[in-house]
């Protein structure tokens, strides 16, 4: 029987599109390639999320890890990047808006 690998509790950052509508290959790309420099395995999502009423094209990256500061450090490049003023996380069923600016 194979031995279980315990990598850490399990994060979600929820990170809107720029402009609302789908995001283009160059930002999927570019974010995948942000986080690939951080982790080595990752989930991502496609969700709809919702703001101020609208719906907002979102991607949820899925990331487990016992270091909850890379995954700051990561929200804080991603919401960089995107020209976006905050990133969700969610961690152990709590969800926070992170400052990106």
């Amino acid at each position: 029987m194979s031995k279980i690998i315990n990598r850490g509790p399990v994060y979600s950052l929820y990170v809107g599109s720029r402009d609302g509508y789908a995001f283009s290959d160059g930002d999927r790309l570019e974010m995948t390639n942000l986080v690939t420099t951080m982790f080595e395995s990752f989930t991502v999502l496609d969700a709809d999320g919702f703001y101020q009423g609208r719906s907002v094209a979102t991607l949820v990256i899925k990331i487990a890890t016992d270091n909850d500061e890379i995954i700051i450090e990561l929200a804080h490049q991603l919401g960089r990047k995107l020209n976006q003023q905050f990133i969700g996380l969610e961690a152990s069923g709590k969800y926070q808006s992170i400052p990106t600016g």
